[in-house]
This record gives C-alpha cells, structure tokens and sequence, in this order.
C-alpha cells in the first residue's frame, strides 16, 4: 500500500491542489485525480494553461488551455490513469500551470499529491546479472531505478565487500559509464557508500580493470582504482560534500580512467580525477555497487537506490 505524505503545492501565485481516489493507491490500481486551481491573486491570471501529468511520465496526460482567470475564479479538471504497478520510492500525480501576470511576463504553479511506495527486492531482469562479496544482499528494479540492499565492511582495504548489479562486457574501449546516485538510507554510518564499478570482470576483480567511483553517506565522492592489477584498490581521490542525488560519471579511454561528479543534474560538471590502470583490457563489465561499509558498525545494512544507469560508447 502507497503510504500519503500529503498535497503539496506553491504558496504564491494562485492555490493549485491535487487529490486522488482512491486516496492511497496501491501499483496497478485506477485512479481518478482531480486538480482545483483557484485564481486567489488580485490580478487576472492571462492565458492560463494546466498540465495534468502521470506519475513517472515527462509529458502531460492531458493539456487544457483555460483562457484567462478573473479574481477569485476557481476552475477543476479531472483525468484518470493507474498507478504504475512497476514504480516504488516517491510517486506523484501532478499538476502545472502556466499564465502570464501582464502583458509581458508569465508566471507557473505546480502541485503533486505524493505517495511513498516502499522498495522491496524483486531482483532484475536481463540483461542485467548481480553479484555480491556480501552474504546478505538483496537486489530490485523498478522501472529504470535499480536498487541494492547490502551490508559489508568496506570496498578498499582488501575487504572489498560489497553487493553489485552489472552489464557484462558493456564499457568499450572509449565509453561512458554514468548512474544517478538517489538515495543512501538504514544506516546512520557516515562511511556507507554507493556508485559506479568497472573492471575486466566484476565478480573477479583480480583479472584486472578494476575501479569504483562512489558518493559516500556522509563524506563526499570517492574515486578508488587497483593500480597493479592485484583486484585491491589502492589509489584514491575525492572528499568533498556528499549530495544525494548526484550524477557520477566516469569516462573510459583505454586503460585511462576519468572520474566526475554533477549535483546540477549534468548541467555542469566538475572532474574528481584520472587515473591509468594498466591492466584494463578490452570491453569491460560495468555497473552499480553498494556497501554498507560496516568494519565499525557491525551487522548495519544499507539500501541504495540508483536511477538512468547508462554505458555509451564515446
């Protein structure tokens, strides 16, 4: 069952609401969401136009142009979907309007009736494999979010415990490998960490290749690489300011690996660090890892949630 956390919406402008019914869907139900736009700003709203969206959609379900808005008019439009039966984390029926305040200006509003879906492991489906040095992980995908529960004492310090989701031999000679890192969470420890891995063979790091670039809980990005091929990180670079979400991308020429960070949802980025590992060889497994980092925090686990995972040729 989707848990509510309540309608939210703009507090300037015009009061724009959204409801649902049922009012806590659950994954497959129907849904009838109603969106009340009330014009309570002392000036007309000019040219107004409502967008109703689905939930996980980037296009609105339905665009209705309402003309102009008079003060005080109050206007309902209704549309009905279903709540996807694939989704879990923050899933929102919305509503957005745009209208101009004069004749040279424009101005939106937007509101969301939000539900809190919990993940549960549902494992993943091909092409992509899993794989854990950690007894207790668990794995989920949901529509393009990929989710790993793990525990584990580390990825450096020749532990190197962790669990995985990979794309076996997808990172060309020259590629691009990139995740959005959402969210870290169930454990309080500050050292916990999640990102992306590469390596000749990821459920063998000792054949070489290996490299993760990671947001830690708590103490900003890591960039760690097995320089001589013995499957045991042993460069570093990073610190810095964790921030959840974020985009890591880490570029491969040959055996040269770029490591960089976006916190703007790539409209800039800022390049952590290169690193040769000469034992990169031919295509590479990629993928997305997670660890609880637990050698002080004994039995902790971690859940991490990662979106748009990406390998390009570049």
């Amino acid at each position: 069952m989707a848990i509510s956390n309540g309608t939210q919406f703009d507090t300037l402008g015009p009061t724009l609401t959204v409801t649902t019914q049922p009012a806590e869907p659950a994954g497959g139900d129907t849904v009838t969401a109603t969106a009340v736009l009330t014009n309570d700003c002392p000036f007309p709203l000019r040219n107004a136009v409502l967008h109703l969206i689905n939930p996980g959609a980037t296009t609105a379900a339905k665009t209705i142009p309402l003309g102009d808005l008079r003060p005080g008019a109050k206007t309902t439009r209704r549309w009905e979907t279903a709540m996807p039966a694939d989704v879990a984390g923050d899933v929102s029926f919305t509503a957005h309007v745009v209208f101009d305040v004069d004749e040279r200006s424009s101005d939106c509003a937007r509101s969301a009736k939000t539900f809190t879906v919990p993940y549960e492991p549902n494992e993943v489906r091909d092409p992509y494999r899993t794989f854990a040095t950690t007894g207790d992980a668990k794995f989920g995908q949901y529509g393009s979010q990929l989710v790993i529960w793990a525990g584990g004492r580390d990825f450096s310090g020749g532990t190197d415990e962790k669990g995985g989701i990979l794309l076996p031999g997808s990172a060309a000679e020259s590629s691009v490998v990139q995740v959005k890192t959402v969210s870290l969470t169930g454990s309080d420890n500050p050292t916990a960490k999640y990102g992306i891995a590469v390596a000749n063979d990821l459920t063998a790091p000792e054949k070489g290749g290996y490299a993760v670039l990671t947001m830690s809980k708590s103490y900003g990005v890591e960039f760690m690489t097995d320089s001589d091929g013995n499957g045991h990180l042993d460069t570093w670079a990073g610190g810095g300011v964790s921030t959840h979400p974020a985009l890591l991308r880490l570029v491969r020429s040959g055996t040269t690996y770029t490591a960089y960070t976006s916190i703007n949802n790539g409209l800039s980025w800022n390049e952590i660090a290169s690193a040769t590992v000469p034992s990169a060889s031919g295509a590479l497994d990629a993928g997305v890892v997670a660890s609880a980092v637990n050698l002080n925090y004994p039995g902790t686990t971690v859940q991490a949630v990662f979106d748009h995972f990406t390998v390009e040729e570049s």
